[in-house]
């Protein structure tokens, strides 16, 4: 399961942050990224090795091993929980409704004092900053 809207809804679900899945999440988005939360944490409570990959991936989001292991759990659950593939499906609607057009940025770590982000797009020839 690691495909891009696969890991994104992984990672969001391990941040608590719906923006992960698309820049302007419509409110049925965001109940059904609450719903398969509440859900997936349950199941994941009662399963040592799903909830240890999920802590890993709290710790960090760009642990590749521990994103699979997520991806292999998630996809059990998915095929044994008609809800929580009902929930995938339409998480994953929303990450693909982006578009190719898309843009995300993401920063990790804190901006603050003498730091600066830029963000941008579409650069043709030199920047200087």
């Amino acid at each position: 399961m690691s495909d891009p809207a696969g890991i994104a809804i992984i990672t969001a679900i391990a941040t608590g942050t719906v923006q992960k899945i698309s820049d302007s999440v419509s409110d049925s988005t965001a109940e059904a990224f609450k719903s398969l939360c509440k859900k997936v944490f349950a199941r994941f409570r009662g399963l040592p090795e799903a909830q240890e990959a999920l802590d890993g991936v709290r710790l960090d989001s760009e642990d590749g091993s521990a994103l699979e292991a997520v991806a292999d759990h998630l996809h059990r659950a998915e095929q044994e929980d008609p809800e929580i593939a009902r929930l995938m499906a339409e998480l994953r609607r929303a990450v693909e409704d982006r578009g190719a057009d898309s843009v995300v940025n993401t920063v990790h770590g804190g901006v603050s004092d003498e730091a600066k982000v830029v963000q941008g797009r579409d650069f043709h020839g030199d920047l200087r900053l």
